[in-house]
């Protein structure tokens, strides 16, 4: 072999280009799941290579060196890209926090799972790993940047500004076609952490323009109707599925005569999971930007905000929460106190030492309250409450038909099933027969209890099912042309004992119904309710920044 071939044959096979070869191939074939764009060759690839070429130090030599440094790389692509297919949105660092929520939900077979790949992780770590000056010293550089987000994100936003492709403010999904899955996700990080650092100035509550004026925020001008507010964990409606076989028609006969077709569908600030999104934006009145956190209620410390439950209270209404599920996910508890529930309930056998009216009773093998065992405990919780003579907000959050939506033993059998039918999407049609009987039996018992009251019903978000929005599309949810499709949710509302249609909503336009109900239509007068679609994305950014300002004091 002359020594022309020689040299061109180690610059094409060497490691190096081959691994090149490998990413290149990589963000090819996932487009469109992420947008390939010549943006990532400017931050991405390069800083590929270069943890590449540091993971090589690391590892012991062997002809499984390149392999084994390529898989350590490998698995927050994996991981990513996992994620954004099942949830339909970037992942960011500060997920991490929701990693004990997640071993909570997964099961025992998940959990295995989870345990068997940080297992060989760990495994690859301590078997193929060596320390080395040189490798340490290779590293600083990789420290640094890692580092940077976390100890002075300032620096790195303006580093990611001025070596970015194109910086986008408004899509974190454009960003990371623009500029790379690791700059990006760092970049996410820096900006978090900065904006944080500047919430001690959005703490005026005098700026914010959400507050009532002090002739409106009085108990005399109130009109002392209830109101219930019931948020449902993952409830998808089959019928929107257009796709779904002639003979799956799971919806069951008492709702559809309940309902008809007047039902409408209400915009969440997320699909496939993160309920307390949707709880922050129906209870807060403002979208979920995720300035200071991924989750919102995460920066909440228990101090006052000026959300629904406070301003009900102050109208002179009594505010209760009943919770379906544990009281230590999503930091629900300080989020509660932060929003003003005078009382807060979870099952008793979730809180044992609190006192509760709901119990799973029978339900123990499904650690998912069944929706008939909580609403037949609401209704009657909603019975004595009447009785005080006091007006109060029902606020109701269920959590049965959450992942991996088994029917446990409080329902009947498996009524639907078909061939080609998603193991998950089938549970959730069967599930659905169960719940919408449940819902309706609910729905008609609480309008003949209360039927000068205001009802508003809507489910957090779409259910995450395996194959993530893909399946939605397969089997034709809503049409194609919608953008925020895999957003919209069921949506009922029942005023005055009377059904209404809402075509398209807000889930955060839910606050100013219920405030605009209970003030006889006095708090649009006051205040702009603009109840249309679509509405201006950063509108209500100014509140929401105060909000937080204010959820987050010690």
């Amino acid at each position: 072999m002359n020594p022309v071939t020689m040299r061109l044959k180690r610059l094409l096979l060497n490691r190096h280009t081959l691994f090149l070869a490998g990413l290149y191939l990589y963000l090819r074939l996932t487009d469109p799941l992420i947008e390939w764009t010549p943006g990532v060759w400017r931050m991405e690839i390069p800083l590929m290579l270069y943890f590449f070429f540091v993971w090589n130090a690391w590892v012991r030599e062997s002809r499984w060196q390149p392999v084994i440094a390529a898989g350590f790389m490998a698995v927050p692509y994996l991981v990513h890209d996992y994620y954004f297919l099942r949830f339909f949105r970037i992942p960011k660092i500060n997920d991490l926090a929701q990693i004990p929520e997640l071993i909570a939900v997964l099961g025992p077979t998940g959990n295995l799972m989870l345990i068997a790949a940080f297992g060989a992780v760990a495994y690859l770590l301590v078997a193929f790993l060596r320390f080395s000056w040189r490798a340490a010293l290779l590293s600083i550089p990789g420290v640094i940047i890692l580092a940077l987000p976390f100890v002075h994100p300032l620096s790195y936003i303006q580093m990611f500004s001025a070596f970015s492709y194109e910086l986008i403010h408004y899509a974190t999904v454009v960003n990371v076609e623009k500029n790379g899955r690791l700059a990006t996700a760092l970049y996410n990080e820096a900006k978090r952490r900065d904006t944080f650092s500047h919430i001690d100035q959005y703490r005026d509550i005098s700026q914010l323009n959400l507050t009532l004026p002090p002739d409106l925020e009085k108990p005399e001008k109130a009109n002392g109707r209830n109101v219930h507010l019931i948020v449902m964990e993952g409830f998808l409606d089959p019928t929107l599925l257009k796709g779904l076989p002639q003979s799956i028609r799971p919806v069951h006969p008492d709702l559809t005569r309940l309902l008809g077709n007047r039902q409408g569908l209400s915009v969440s600030p997320v699909f496939g999971g993160y309920t307390s999104q949707a709880e922050f934006e129906v209870l807060c009145g403002v979208p979920a930007y995720q300035e200071f956190d991924e989750i919102e209620f995460n920066v909440f410390s228990g101090a006052e905000t000026y959300c629904l439950p406070r301003i009900l209270h102050r109208l002179g209404y009594h505010t209760m929460a009943s919770n379906g599920f544990k009281p230590d996910f999503f930091n629900t508890i300080p989020a509660y106190r932060g929003l003003g529930f005078d009382a807060v309930y979870f099952s008793k056998e979730y809180t044992p030492t609190e006192e509760t009216y709901l119990t799973k009773g029978e339900d123990q093998d499904n650690k998912y309250f069944f929706d008939a065992d909580m609403f037949t405990q609401n209704l009657a919780f909603v019975k004595q409450r009447m009785a005080d003579k006091k007006p109060f907000l029902n606020y109701v959050l269920t959590v049965y038909g959450h992942f991996p939506f088994e029917l446990g033993n409080r329902v009947g059998p498996m009524l639907f099933k078909e061939t080609g039918l998603p193991w998950d999407l089938e549970r959730i049609v069967n599930q659905h027969h169960y719940r919408s009987k449940a819902l309706a039996d609910y729905l008609k018992q609480l309008l003949a209890l209360d039927p000068h009251s205001l009802i508003v019903l809507v489910s957090d978000h779409l259910p995450p099912l395996e194959g993530g929005f893909e399946t939605y599309n397969r089997f034709g949810y809503l049409q194609p042309e919608i953008s925020d499709r895999f957003h919209r949710n069921r949506f009922i509302v029942f005023r005055d004992g009377q059904v209404e249609t809402h075509p398209v909503f807000y889930h955060y336009n839910i606050y100013r119904m219920i405030l605009d109900y209970v003030t006889n239509q006095e708090y649009c007068k006051v205040k702009s309710c603009d109840f249309g679609y679509p509405l201006p994305k950063d509108a209500l950014r100014d509140d929401y920044r105060i909000l937080m300002g204010l959820a987050s004091r010690h």
